[in-house]
């Protein structure tokens, strides 16, 4: 019997692993973004993700930065706390990129970005889960916390639910457009 907490798979959209299967994560444990809102992302940075190192905080099965390497990013960087997803991210990466230049953490995202220095031309996405919501918003200000200490990121991407009222500034990082796609926004944000 099939289980219907467990989508089995997505493909890549575009790039060098176009159609290629992404395993997920069953939806108990992670969510995959909308297909039509991952076009709208890689429309939107497509020159800026060429030969930009991409982390994906909360990265799930690791869709997002998956597409990144397939767009011309030059190297990915994935933070996962859920053993369950952290084995599906390695799985796919192996399955779809394993001569990409990528390197995953194990934990909290919250400690485990401390440990990435001295990346330069950085693209940050962040999409925590939305039902990790401790007071809801709770999640989301400490993402901001975690935004307001990096540095050398050319861009941040948000994924947020789309009733959270974000700042237009976080740190030294300026909004600079929002999207929504129906339950969630995305937001960019650019360092002033």
């Amino acid at each position: 019997m099939e289980n219907k907490n467990h989508k089995q798979s997505i493909r890549v959209i575009s790039g060098k692993f176009k159609g290629r299967k992404i395993k997920m994560a069953p939806l108990n444990i992670t969510r995959s973004s909308k297909s039509i809102l991952k076009e709208s992302l890689f429309n939107t940075i497509a020159s800026e993700v060429i030969d930009s190192n991409f982390i994906e905080f909360f990265a799930g099965s690791g869709s997002i930065g998956i597409e990144a390497l397939s767009r011309g990013a030059k190297s990915a960087i994935f933070f996962e706390k859920n053993i369950k997803s952290l084995r599906i991210l390695q799985e796919n990466l192996n399955d779809i990129c394993s001569a990409c230049d990528y390197e995953v953490f194990f934990g909290d995202t919250f400690d485990e970005y401390k440990r990435v220095k001295d990346i330069s031309n950085a693209i940050g996405y962040f999409d925590p889960p939305f039902s990790t919501r401790d007071g809801m918003e709770g999640i989301y200000n400490k993402c901001f916390s975690m935004i307001e200490n990096l540095s050398n990121f050319n861009l941040i991407i948000i994924e947020h639910i789309s009733t959270l009222e974000i700042p237009n500034t976080i740190g030294s990082f300026g909004l600079i457009k929002s999207k929504r796609f129906g339950n969630s926004t995305l937001s960019y944000y650019k360092e002033n």
